[in-house]
Parts: C-alpha cells; structure tokens; sequence
C-alpha cells in the first residue's frame, strides 16, 4: 500500500500544498454537531443558486417552471386552505343548500293559499235537467266568469309534516357537520403538505452538501493521482459517486418544485408561483402532550369529532323518515275556505228586460260577480293498493334506518381505531428522532475516521464513498423523522377532533383534563 504521508515529502512543494488544501476542505464538509443531545430543529437557508445543477438554460435551477416565488407560512397555509381550498367550498354550498331544504320543509306548516281567475264564453241551448218542463228553455249566448280567493289548511297529514321539517333538520345538521369533518381532513392534508414542502427543501440542502463533498473527493483524488498517490480506479470511483450525486440532486430539484405544486394546487392558488416555506426551520412541534393517556384522547374523540356527530344526525333522521313513510297510512284532515265570484263581466251594471208581454212587465238583470262563500272541513284516508305499497315503504325506511344506526357504529370503531394508531405513531415518531440522530453522529464519525485513513495511506478511497453515502442517507432520515413527528402530531390532534389554526400553531402542547 502507498504511505502517502512519506510521498508528501517527496513531492513538490506546490502539490503537496494542494493536496492538504484539499484534505482539509473535504475535511470540513461535515462538521458534528456541537452537542451529543437530540437535536430538535434544523436549520436551513437559501440554497446558492450556484450550487444547483442548470437544467435547461432558459429556466431558473431552484423555481424551474414557476413565474415568480412567493413566501408562506404554516398559519398562512392554514389560513388559505380555509378561504380556498376547493373541497371546503363544495360543503360549504351543500349546507346552504340542506339549509334552504329546512325552511322548506318549516313553510309547508303555513295554510295554502289559492287563487283563481276563469273566463269563457257560453254560448248555446243545454238540457238541464232541473230546468226540464219550464216555459221557456235555457239559452246561452253570454260571458262565464269564475274568480276565487282561498286557503287550505291540512291540520294532520299523517305526521308527514312534522316528522319531515324534524329529519330535514338533523340532515341539515349533519351537513352542518360534514363540513367541519371536511374542514378538519383540509387542515391536516394541508400541514402535511407544508411539511413535505420543508422535507423537499431539507433534502435539497442535504443533496448540495453532497455534491459539495464529492466534488472536493473527486479533486483530491486527481491531485493524488497526478502525484502517483492514487490510483486510476479511485478517481474513477470518485467521478461515479459525483455523477450519482448530481443525479439525485437534479431529481431533488424536481421533487422540490414538484411539492409546492401540490401545495398550491390544494390551497386552489396560481401554480405558476413558486411557494417557498417563510421559515427555513424543521423544529419538532409538540402539539398533544404524550402525558395524555389514551382513554382521554378516546373520550375526546367521542366528544369532538364531526364524523361522529355527522353519522348519529343521520341516523336521527333515518328514524323520522320511518313515520314519514308511514303517514299515507293513516288519514287526513284539511280546513278550507273560499270565496268566489261568479258572473259574466267584471263591471256592475244593470240592464233592463222584459219579463212578459201580457200584460208588458219589465224587470231589470244585474250583470257583474256574484259572492259565493265556502268553509268546511274534510277527512281523507286512502290506501294506495289496500295499503300494502305504503306498507311496504315503511319496511323499507325500518332498513334504512337500521343501516344507519349500522354506520354510525361503524363509525365510532373508525375513530377508535384512528385515535389509538395515531397514537402509537406518535410515540413510534418521537423515538425515532432519537435513534436517527444517532445514526447521523455515528455516520459522520464513519465519513471522517474513513477520511483520516486514506489520508495517512491506510484506507480505500470506496470506504469514503460508502460513508459519504451513509452519513447523507442519515441526514435525510434525520430530517424525514423529524418531519413525520410533526405530522404524526398533527394527525393525532385530527384524529381527536381538535385539529384548528390555533392548536396547530400553539406555543404549548394540548394537554386533555
């Protein structure tokens, strides 16, 4: 094996200089950090645009496809997601719409009002039968004017009324929850976005250091090998892990733009402008204290979750509809009253007529509307088919409405089962930044013991290499659970039903009583 230390010595003075350089910045590339504690953030900065790999020549390497750049936060996200996401807006007008439904059903408790106007035009000689064997037969050849003005009031229909506006109300509140329950998903879709947003951005730094360090092994190699320190093989080794780094970098790239893409198209804004995350920190954010034992989150699950509230206003409606089905069962009673004008023009006037020629009498007919007045009452009751169709409907809304009650259980095992595996992850989510910290340190530790070697001419330039490797892939683990612990965070508090602006932002983590 070479001893390159004695070669330095050799060598002239001019390479031997570059080369320590070099060793010396590929030495601090990676720095630990300065304390052996979990770290609980990271911090990041704008990346150098230099730094990046050009992909095309008319297009910026960090925004790419993008107009312009705009800077947003988590609150901003959160905030934007309520005023546009697209899946809001739809329950929002679905709502309005149950809502206009309700007052439907609450006008059909006011009596019915009926108006009428009728004109024709009679003209001919009908045999009436209460007219037959009068002197004279009756003519027409004259105006028929019919005018009403009513109302019609149904005291009883069966229930149908009553038991109809009462479901309509439990399945406008149930609109009025699946809104909240659609409210709740947005928000946590919409953190989770924001994170895989920061997690791009994170891995992208992560990938320039890379790059960074393959660049610096790759010169160090040829300044070895154009002093006989080196192989052929090493710079070559050196060239491959490059490539293979600026390929991922590329694809980081991508991934990056590709994530805030997605986060514009859910919060329904331009995707032509690139969102950069305001704060450049991953710092791990306890929202639900872990003290919370799992019967108190279940016990605010059971109390908050809109789902749960959505399916049991269904289920209440379902059993209405049961008497809403049974109604043409069952008779109805109605008061009405009316007042029509009958007559053959709309004016009052008189006309003078002769009654009889002898002896000559003369009488007078009055034209215009005459009053009839009407009020009563009524009592109905048929039975569709002997009754059996309606029976038969009544039956049907007892199925319904046991499948709902049958949702509505399957409902709560859903949360249940949320609720407990949400907290699991949490618990799994926290640890695991412990162990990947872990990993980093002990990865760094391979990286520069593996730099020491080869320095002193008793290591492999492919032990470099492989930990280069193995300390980037522990950094974008770090990275990777830092972010899933705050995701886990935030599914927990979705999962309890208390997911919100101000507890996703809060300063201290919920703690149940």
């Amino acid at each position: 094996m070479i001893n390159r230390k004695n070669i330095l010595h050799k060598m002239p003075v001019a390479i031997a200089i570059s080369l320590l350089v070099n060793l010396a910045n590929l030495v601090s590339l990676s720095i630990l950090p300065a304390s052996a504690e979990v770290a609980d953030k990271i911090e990041l900065s704008q990346p150098n645009l230099k730094a990046l790999i050009t992909i095309s020549d008319y297009l910026d390497p960090f925004s790419l496809d993008s107009s312009s750049s705009r800077n947003i936060s988590l609150p901003d996200v959160l905030d934007q997601a309520l005023l546009h996401n697209l899946d809001v807006g739809i329950r929002q007008e679905q709502q309005k719409s149950r809502k206009w439904t309700l007052a439907s059903s609450y006008g059909k408790f006011l009596p019915n009002i009926n108006t009428g106007f009728r004109y024709q035009y009679l003209l001919g000689q009908p045999n009436i039968p209460f007219f037959i064997g009068a002197s004279e037969t009756v003519k027409l050849n004259s105006p028929f004017i019919i005018t009403g003005a009513g109302f019609n009031y149904y005291g009883y229909r069966g229930g149908r009324i009553l038991y109809g506006a009462l479901a309509n109300r439990n399945l406008y509140r149930a609109s009025r929850h699946k809104k909240d329950a659609t409210i709740s998903d947005v928000f946590f879709e919409s953190t989770k976005r924001y994170y895989d947003l920061l997690l791009a951005e994170a891995v992208l730094h992560i990938r320039i250091q890379a790059v960074e360090t393959s660049v610096a092994q790759l010169d160090l190699n040829q300044n070895l090998l154009d002093g006989g320190m080196a192989t052929q093989l090493d710079v070559l080794q050196s060239k491959t892990q490059l490539s293979s780094d600026r390929q991922k970098l590329i694809d980081q790239q991508v991934e990056r733009r590709s994530r805030a893409i997605e986060l514009a198209e859910y919060l329904d804004l331009d995707q032509g402008v690139d969102l950069v995350p305001a704060s450049m920190t991953i710092a791990a954010t306890a929202l639900v204290d872990l003290a919370n034992t799992p019967s108190l989150l279940l016990k605010a699950a059971m109390a908050n979750r809109p789902e749960l509230k959505q399916f049991n206003e269904e289920r209440l409606a379902a059993r209405k509809e049961v008497k809403v089905s049974a109604a043409p069962l069952k008779p109805t009673f109605q008061f009405f009253g009316n007042i029509l004008g009958v007559g053959d023009t709309l004016s009052g006037s008189r006309e003078t007529v002769v009654r009889s020629l002898a002896p000559v009498t003369l009488g007078s007919v009055r034209h215009g509307l005459g009053p009839l007045y009407t009020l009563g009452y009524s009592v109905n009751w048929n039975l569709e088919g002997l009754g059996t169709a309606d029976l038969a409907n009544v039956l049907s809304a007892k199925a319904k409405s046991r499948e709902s009650l049958l949702a509505y259980n399957q409902e709560v095992n859903t949360v249940i089962s949320q609720v407990r595996k949400s907290f699991l992850h949490t618990l799994s989510a926290h640890r695991k930044r412990e162990e990947t910290q872990t990993k980093v340190e002990s990865s760094y530790e391979e990286l520069r013991l593996a730099q020491l070697r080869f320095q002193h001419g008793v290591g492999k330039n492919i032990d470099i290499l492989k930990a280069q490797e193995d300390y980037t892939s522990a950094q974008i683990e770090d990275a990777q659970a830092l972010v899933a612990y705050n995701v886990s965070q935030a599914r927990l508090l979705h999962d309890i039903g208390m997911i919100s602006v101000a507890n996703l932002t809060a300063s201290k983590p919920l703690l149940l009583k």
